[in-house]
């Protein structure tokens, strides 16, 4: 096959998607996210309609919420941040499930139309093979979810940059996921295709094909993470878990299925993987041990080389511009058995200050957080501590600065803007999250989690569906 016939089998394929009027249809949809987002702007400062209306977060909270009274101080850019990152999820979930369906439904018709006679009888007179046939109306599907694809994720990234001042770079991972989990189904759609010549039975036997296999997948993961924890008690001391046989071979049953057939879903969390090894910084500072990160350092502080978590605390200091007392931030962590339980330093605290400790959330976990002011010689310090007790661990952090420089409006910006950097995940989540298929999946996992596993034997399910479909159609007499 040479190159002019490559070009022209490659226009057709172009040409068969434009000219479709589902794809017509579905982009119309798929453009009204971008449109939505344009038109409703989520900025720092609050909710924007067609830049016109506008609704602080915490009014807006009190509307949509009413239980939550008072935004905790440094979770609001965060708390953009995830009402962002979850209305695209939505959206892209929305749009894998339905829009994979009904992007079936608008292309299964390629090859049975293929095969109709009289079109059939000038298709292949033509000096092409019929693998190259089937390969181009293969593209062709390729080609309609990418485009659609690009058309819904690239208007949403242009329309959160433009209306929300939101870059999120990871968001066009999404366009490959997509394309991935929609090439398994519409290879199974050609392959029916082949077999039956019919647009009907293509659309049912997938449709009917996507939920079971996604059933079995879900049914294998469940397994997986029950023999983790069931590994995880046998090596504290526990006993194992005792099956009937008939269990046994169900259960085997279910890892034959997973092991052959397609694993869409986990294109999912292998972009994901990749978004962040790829894109994301690593932190200024983390403990496994706590579940503490810190995003980014203050800006213009700077970290304190010769601090130590574990003794007098990971410290950033700014030098006072007028040449005051130096401001800093200090995390430092100590434990129950010698400073005592958090209750007891937040009853010290109280006596000491003659204030009460604001009961706040850091990320997952409860803090009580303490702002008092002191003298030191002429200057006025305002002080903030925050008191958490993570299993036997106990976490305190501190920030000490002039009154004044910190109450300037930029400078005390740039504290919030540090504190909604900080992450602690609670004990339960990190267990939860160890304990999770998600959490185990990786390329460098046992073979039950494997991800390179994952995407070889989806790949080879493609080929082995399309080169069944090329046998049949090998021996069609037209």
């Amino acid at each position: 096959m040479n190159a002019t016939i490559l070009r022209s089998l490659l226009r057709d394929a172009y040409y068969q998607v434009v000219d479709n009027l589902g794809f017509r249809v579905l982009a119309v949809l798929f453009l009204l996210p971008a449109l939505f987002l344009l038109l409703v702007g989520f900025r720092e400062d609050g909710i924007w309609v067609a830049r016109y209306w506008h609704w602080d977060y915490s009014e807006w909270l009190r509307s949509a919420a009413p239980e939550m009274k008072v935004v905790p101080e440094g979770e609001m850019a965060k708390l953009r941040a995830d009402l962002l990152e979850q209305l695209v999820s939505a959206v892209l979930t929305l749009a894998d499930q339905y829009g994979t369906l009904f992007g079936i439904a608008a292309i299964a018709f390629f090859v049975p139309q293929m095969l109709e006679r009289g079109a059939a009888d000038v298709v292949f007179s033509k000096p092409v093979s019929r693998l190259a046939l089937l390969l181009s109306r293969y593209v062709a599907g390729l080609v309609f979810v990418g485009l659609l694809s690009s058309l819904l994720v690239g208007g949403m990234f242009l329309a959160l940059w433009i209306t929300s001042d939101y870059v999120d770079l990871g968001l066009l991972w999404s366009v490959p996921t997509l394309i991935y989990g929609f090439a398994i189904f519409h290879a199974l759609s050609c392959a029916i295709g082949v077999f039956t010549r019919s647009s009907i039975a293509a659309i049912l036997l997938t449709i009917v094909f996507m939920p079971i296999n996604c059933g079995m997948h879900t049914w294998y993961e469940r397994n997986s993470v029950g023999e983790l924890k069931d590994e995880a008690r046998v090596a504290a001391g526990g006993q194992p878990t005792e099956r009937d046989w008939r269990t046994r071979a169900l259960r085997a049953f279910v890892d034959v299925y997973h092991f052959t057939m397609p694993k869409g879903g986990d294109g999912r969390r292998i972009a994901a993987s990749l978004r962040k090894r790829i894109e994301r910084e690593p932190p200024e500072f983390a403990d496994d041990d706590l579940g503490l990160s810190i995003a980014a350092a203050p800006e213009g502080f700077r970290r304190e080389p010769r601090s130590a978590f574990h003794k007098e605390g990971v410290t950033w200091i700014a030098p006072h511009p007028e040449g005051g007392g130096e401001a800093t931030w200090r995390f430092k962590r100590d434990s129950v058995e010698r400073v005592g339980k958090r209750s007891d330093l937040v009853k010290q605290l109280k006596k000491e200050l003659n204030a009460d400790g604001r009961l706040v959330t850091i990320s997952e976990v409860s803090a009580n957080r303490f702002e008092w002011r002191e003298k030191r010689g002429d200057e006025e310090r305002l002080r903030r501590k925050w008191v958490s007790q993570i299993d036997d661990a106990i976490l305190i952090i501190d920030y000490d600065a002039e009154a004044k420089w910190a109450e300037a409006a930029e400078n005390e910006h740039t504290a919030r803007v540090f504190a909604a950097g900080w992450t602690i995940q609670s004990t339960a989540s990190r267990r939860e999250q160890a304990e999770s298929y998600d959490g185990v999946f990786a390329w460098d996992a046992p073979w039950r989690f494997n991800a390179a596993l994952s995407v070889g034997t989806t790949l080879l399910f493609i080929v082995g569906v399309l080169a069944l479909g090329w046998w049949k159609l090998s021996r069609i007499d037209f």
